[in-house]
């Protein structure tokens, strides 16, 4: 019996890039910023994504081990690949060259936080939909594991924005 793995090794690698550029972001804004609550809810936010990219990379490495028996002859459902597409272009997270200009626009701490705020939302929807189009039970729970992590991102930098 042949598996479709691939998309779902694209999706992980793309997660892994998000992850990545997550923990970037967040600790170039502990670095800017002078409170020290919100200094520490940026760099705990930048170890979350360092270690979500650590179970996505796990995942990633266990997936490859056993790649020769799947199947990579494979089609994507247009709408997905769209979507994964699209995501790809902006991954969440703008890239190294973007990311210096945006963290040069966000002057303010208000300013870091809806930032924040934002990329969280579009984290829960670009996980949502790969729980969604995964096939294989693992890649859903680590998908599954992460939103709940993001979800709770989101809550706590809208409770810190609340706060000013």
């Amino acid at each position: 019996m042949t598996m479709n793995i691939f998309n779902d090794l694209e999706a992980i690698k793309l997660a892994i890039a998000i992850e990545e550029r997550g923990e970037r972001f967040y600790s170039q804004s502990a670095r800017k910023v002078e409170d020290e609550a919100a200094r520490s809810l940026l760099q705990k936010l930048a170890e979350d994504e360092k270690e979500h990219k650590a179970v996505f990379e796990g995942l990633y490495q266990e997936f490859l081990k056993s790649k020769d028996r799947f199947d990579d002859e494979y089609l994507y459902d247009q709408d997905v690949t769209a979507y994964f597409n699209a995501l790809a272009h902006s991954l969440i997270f703008p890239d190294e060259e973007e990311q210096d200009d945006v963290m040069d626009n966000l002057q303010s701490l208000e300013s870091v936080i809806r930032f924040g705020i934002q990329i969280e939302k579009d984290s829960i929807l670009l996980y949502t939909q790969m729980i969604i189009s995964s096939r294989l039970t693992e890649a859903k729970d680590a998908f599954r594991r992460l939103l709940k992590e993001e979800k709770r991102h989101l809550i706590d930098l809208q409770s810190y924005l609340k706060r000013q």
